[in-house]
C-alpha cells in the first residue's frame, strides 16, 4: 500500500506542477489511492473467479473428454485470458504476484512456451513430460510446479499458456489456432499417451 500511495502522490504532484497548482495534499491523493487499491482488488478478484470457473470446465472435460466438453474448456480458457491479463498493469511493483522469490506469476503467465516440453509435436511424438511415464508416472500439481521453468524459461509446465497449448494442441495452421481432438486425452485415443489432460 506504501509503494501505492507513493506513486499517486508523485503523479499527483507532477500533474499539479504542469498545471500551476498547489502541490498535492494527502487529502487529495487519499481517494485516488483508494480507488486504485480498489480496482486492483476488483481485478484481481475477477482473474480468481474466472481461473475458478476454468478449472471447473477442465475438471469436467478430464473426466469424460467429448469433444463438447472440451469446446466448454477452451471457452472457459478465453474468458478467463482477459482478466488475468488486465492485471498486468499491477505487476511490475515486486509484490505479491511478481516478487522474484515468491510470487507466483512464473507459475500462472511465464512465456514463450517450448511445447515439445509438455506434449508431443509434430516430428517428435514422444516428447514431453506428459509421454515420459517412466520418469514421471504419477503427474502431480506438485510435480509440475517442481518442472515449471527448471532447465531455463522455456520449459513451461504450468500456467495459461501451458493450458492452452493443451487444450489447443500445436499450431500449425495458417488459418487458425491449433484444433487437437478431445479423443488425444481418452485411453487408447489419438495421442501417443492418455495423460495430456492430467496435467493441466
Amino acid at each position: 500500500m506504501k509503494k501505492l500511495g507513493w506513486m499517486a502522490l508523485v503523479a499527483g504532484a507532477l500533474a499539479s506542477t504542469g498545471c500551476g497548482t498547489d502541490p498535492l495534499e494527502e487529502s487529495r491523493a487519499q481517494p485516488v489511492v483508494e480507488r486504485y487499491a480498489a480496482l486492483v482488488n476488483e481485478n484481481y478478484t475477477d482473474a480468481v473467479t474466472k481461473a475458478k470457473e476454468l478449472q471447473t470446465a477442465v475438471n469436467v472435460f478430464v473426466a469424460d473428454p467429448t469433444e463438447a466438453k472440451l469446446a466448454a474448456a477452451r471457452n472457459a480458457w478465453l474468458a478467463s485470458r482477459p482478466s488475468y491479463g488486465q492485471s498486468e498493469a499491477f505487476r511490475f511493483y515486486g509484490g505479491p504476484i511478481d516478487n522474484e522469490d515468491t510470487g507466483p506469476e512464473g507459475r500462472i503467465n511465464a512465456w514463450p512456451l517450448d511445447e515439445a516440453y509438455i506434449d508431443s509435436v509434430e516430428g517428435a511424438p514422444e516428447a514431453g513430460i506428459i509421454n515420459a511415464t517412466t520418469e514421471y508416472p504419477t503427474l502431480t500439481e506438485e510435480l509440475l510446479i517442481s518442472l515449471n521453468e527448471r532447465d531455463g524459461e522455456t520449459n513451461i509446465a504450468t500456467g495459461y499458456h501451458a493450458i492452452e497449448f493443451l487444450l489447443w494442441g500445436q499450431d500449425r495452421s495458417t488459418t487458425g489456432p491449433g484444433n487437437r481432438p478431445a479423443s488425444d486425452f481418452e485411453d487408447g485415443g489419438t495421442a501417443p499417451t492418455p495423460r495430456a489432460a492430467a496435467s493441466t
